[in-house]
């Protein structure tokens, strides 16, 4: 997809093509459903909580060190970690 506008999701931080309904809510597919699921108005963040850059850890020990996702006080792999346990 060359030349096509790229950007970052609102919520998770994760990269995507800014087309179709990301131009309207500025989030990737995988956040816009949680949001629908949730109940929650589709409004990206601005910015992560505040103070936050270092990813606290899925049990919130602050051991990971990692720098958090904007909006999310953890990393991407405990947010994968976090969604995973949500499924199951």
């Amino acid at each position: 997809m060359e030349g096509s506008p790229r950007g970052s999701c609102g919520d998770c931080g994760a990269g995507i093509v800014v087309i179709g309904r990301a131009l309207e809510d500025g989030l990737c597919k995988l956040c816009r459903e949680e949001a629908s699921v949730l109940g929650a108005a589709v409004v990206p963040a601005q910015t992560g909580p505040a103070g936050q850059e270092t990813c606290l850890g899925r049990d919130g020990d602050g051991l990971c060190g990692r720098k958090s996702l904007p909006s999310r006080s953890v990393c991407g792999v405990h947010r994968v970690q976090e969604l995973a346990g949500e499924v199951a």
